[in-house]
């Protein structure tokens, strides 16, 4: 079980990530790019396949902790830079690990936090490692304000920073 959610997690994990539309009948394993939300959903669909028990979840992170450029983070000014994530938890061998696929192998070069090899066994690295609250799905009602118009921009931005 160990080496099959290890195989599932890094084939989601190599999809470049890339912040654009969410439209879940277009999410399938042939997906091209993705942000959170695409490869956290993908993960799931693929592991739930599998048998394996998983709950999703938002952690709230702060862009400000990952190597972003000051003018790309000064975009957001209505909007904090704390914003909702999605992530996973996947249930191995009676252990709710937190699983967290978004950032793809190449990001490493810019500084991101990169699971490599990862054991199946703990928790992968997370979306930051700054400070994270994590929230059951179910359990999450949003209280944190994005404007739509710096959010497009941002994602924009972003998306030409990392290559995209």
């Amino acid at each position: 079980m160990v080496n099959l959610i290890v195989k599932i997690f890094e084939e989601v994990q190599k999809i470049p990530y890339k912040v654009c539309k969410f439209e879940k009948k277009k999410i399938d394993k042939d997906l091209k790019f993705g942000d959170c939300r695409h490869k956290s959903y993908l993960l799931k669909q693929l592991l739930q396949k599998k048998g394996f028990e998983v709950k999703e979840i938002k952690v709230i992170f702060d862009w400000k902790d990952l190597p972003l450029p000051k003018e790309l983070l000064s975009i957001l000014k209505k909007s904090s830079t704390v914003w909702p994530h999605n992530s996973l938890k996947v249930k191995v061998d009676n252990k709710w690990l937190k699983v967290d696929c978004t950032w793809n192998p190449s990001l490493e070069k810019k500084g991101f936090p990169i699971t490599k090899s990862w054991d199946g066994k703990t928790n992968t690295k997370q979306v930051t490692e700054g400070k994270l609250k994590f929230i059951d799905k179910d359990k999450y009602t949003k209280k944190i304000k994005v404007d739509m118009d710096e959010a497009r921009r941002f994602a924009e931005a972003l998306n030409k920073f990392l290559g995209n």
